[in-house]
């Protein structure tokens, strides 16, 4: 702004020295007209700059702002993942207290179970002891062993109803179950899982229609069926139908060795189609039992 004020200066000065040289009217006007113009430039000048620092201003106020709240967003996120860290840490804890209670109950049950076979054969033996009659020939039988029901594994289930629309990856629920000793078949998830070591004998049954059952169009039935242990293929079963009508079943069956905790389950990996059937006609099962 300096340099225009001097600028201006200078023309006024040269304005006089030639106004005194030259006493044209017209030309005198002329420079006044000029320098009108150029001061008129100088203010535009002036008030660019104006409004150029106005805007720097504002947008130095802004960034301030957008810093303030790039420090308020971090210190949200820091309480965040401490948050996050704590429930954690309360999920571990809490995971921790449930093995503790599920093995203590499962001691507990084991315990009940030994108490109650030794309570029925102490009672057997004392019931056997006060009929043999003294000196007899009789007090030389031999007590039978007592059965121990509660150790049996062994369930059955089937679905009751027709179904359809069958994707990569489906797992197999036998909703209606009709043997199940030892509880070890879910019936709402299809997982058996294994009480203890030992081994376990699976069968499971597909029965694969010939028409469309549920809602279906384009290609009948056919299916690839698995039997999975933790994961890991174990066995499986096909069935396909070709034209309408056309009723197809298939069985698997499998001895396995399992660990404790470990899951078997029926499922599809890929590439079903159609509608399969479990009704009077024939069911989808799935069952198994412990061998030894």
């Amino acid at each position: 702004m300096t340099l225009f004020n001097g600028f201006t200066i200078l023309l006024i000065l040269s304005s006089v020295v030639v106004t005194e040289a030259d006493d044209d009217g017209a030309w005198k006007r002329e420079m006044e007209q000029k320098m009108e113009e150029v001061l008129r430039v100088v203010q535009r000048q002036e008030d660019m700059i104006l409004k150029r620092d106005r805007v720097i201003d504002i947008q130095g106020r802004n960034i301030e702002k957008h810093s303030e709240e790039i420090g308020k967003l971090k210190d949200m996120i820091l309480k965040r993942d401490r948050v996050i860290e704590l429930q954690s840490q309360n999920i571990e804890r809490h995971n921790e207290e449930i093995g503790m209670l599920k093995r203590s109950m499962k001691e507990k049950t084991l315990q009940h179970i030994v108490q109650h076979a030794e309570s029925k054969v102490d009672n057997a033996t004392h019931k056997t002891t006060n009929e043999q009659p003294q000196g007899g020939s009789d007090s030389k039988r031999l007590l039978i062993p007592v059965s121990q029901d509660q150790d049996a594994v062994a369930f059955y289930a089937y679905m009751s109803k027709n179904f359809g629309h069958v994707g990569n990856g489906h797992v197999y629920i036998y909703d209606t179950v009709v043997t199940n000793a030892g509880n070890a078949y879910n019936h709402h998830t299809g997982v058996f899982t294994a009480p203890r070591q030992g081994l376990y004998a699976f069968s499971w049954t597909i029965f694969v229609a010939g028409e469309h059952l549920d809602g279906e169009t384009g290609q009948f039935g056919e299916v690839t069926v698995h039997l999975v242990q933790n994961g890991q293929y174990r066995g499986s079963v096909y069935a396909d139908t070709e034209t309408n009508y056309e009723e197809e079943m298939s069985t698997g069956f499998a001895i396995l060795s399992l660990d404790a905790g470990d899951v078997v389950m029926v499922t599809t990996p890929s590439g079903a189609q159609g509608s399969y059937r479990s009704d009077t006609l024939g069911r989808w099962s799935f069952s198994g039992f412990r061998v030894a």
